[in-house]
């Protein structure tokens, strides 16, 4: 169970204020952050902790249990804080994360940011390698956490889902294969109306082509011979230059690059995965990594309203 000091403060100010708005306020972050984060702490504890309604919030039976719980751990918390403020301080406020290019470059430098003004004397180092050299930095301890996809269970390793994530469809404005799937309601395509033309891909070996391969093989969507990539960024690119349409996670998905191309929500069926944080087991966390997850799933929550405003926009 991974249930920390910012779980704690977000549930009491949601049961003091019996608002999501005004409790995000309190907490400086954004209400889908602060949405994302209640559910998270729900399903770690297996039940409601609030009745939601359009006119108001109430905390459940379980809630109410909670609620004196959950301000003895906040009060004794900031209590003993000052006491421990001087113990192995450079260690506990040392965070080494590994993350893959992709994500070091579309969501990373908002976290990092972020972190910044809320955490100013944080010192995060982030290691952008791909996900078998990080892996193996994270099993011999040089560093405290990876980020990935990482479908299958890893030797002397645990792995923590973190949010779930699904596929877009990414093609240029300008490709041939646009007027095929133009028209579509809401920036969504089902996956049997994906155009019959080549695809830039990812190699077969690798996990999420292989979830994509299988989700076109069960919509009955004929494949031509594409370009094969290594990197998700290259997916990107190629595509924006019109040298053929992708599909690609949307934790990749680019932002503020509407103007090259357009994005649809993949659908019928939609293919969700989990994303995961990756520590060695039985290896003392940081302090701070809490912070920092909270944080990404903050900027996770945030993006993932941008990507999907821009894309219904303009597929509508």
């Amino acid at each position: 169970m991974n249930i920390g000091l910012r779980h704690f403060k977000a549930f009491l100010a949601v049961a003091h204020t019996r608002s999501f708005t005004r409790a995000a306020e309190q907490m400086h972050i954004s209400q889908p952050g602060l949405s994302l984060m209640m559910q998270d702490m729900e399903s770690q504890l297996s039940c409601r902790l609030f009745e939601r309604t359009t006119r108001s919030i109430q905390l459940t039976a379980a809630g109410q249990r909670l609620l004196p719980v959950a301000q003895q751990v906040v009060d004794e918390v900031e209590t003993i804080a000052p006491v421990l403020s001087q113990l192995s301080e450079k260690r506990r406020r040392t965070l080494r994360v590994g993350v893959p290019p992709i994500f070091s470059a579309s969501v990373i430098p908002l976290v990092y940011m972020r972190l910044r003004k809320q955490e100013p004397t944080l010192d995060l180092h982030i290691v952008d390698l791909p996900k078998p050299e990080v892996e193996a930095q994270v099993r011999n301890g040089e560093l405290d956490c990876c980020l990935g996809v990482f479908p299958k269970r890893i030797p002397e390793l645990t792995r923590r889902p973190l949010f779930k994530f699904d596929f877009v469809y990414l093609e240029s404005r300008q490709a041939p294969a646009r007027p095929r799937t133009q028209g579509r309601s809401s920036g969504r395509i089902r996956w049997k109306d994906l155009p019959s033309v080549p695809f830039v891909e990812l190699q077969h070996s690798q996990d999420l082509q292989q979830q994509i391969n299988k989700c076109r093989a069960a919509a009955g969507v004929a494949r031509a011979d594409g370009i094969r990539m290594n990197r998700l960024e290259s997916l990107i690119g190629m595509a924006a230059a019109g040298v053929g349409p992708t599909i690609i996670p949307t934790f990749a998905a680019p932002v503020g690059i509407e103007s090259q191309v357009s994005i649809a929500l993949l659908v019928e069926p939609v293919l969700s995965l989990d994303f995961h944080l990756v520590s060695k087991r039985g290896r003392e966390h940081p302090d701070v990594m809490e912070s920092f997850t909270q944080t990404l799933l903050e900027v996770i929550a945030e993006r993932r309203d941008r990507i999907r405003r821009p894309a219904e926009q303009e597929w509508e």
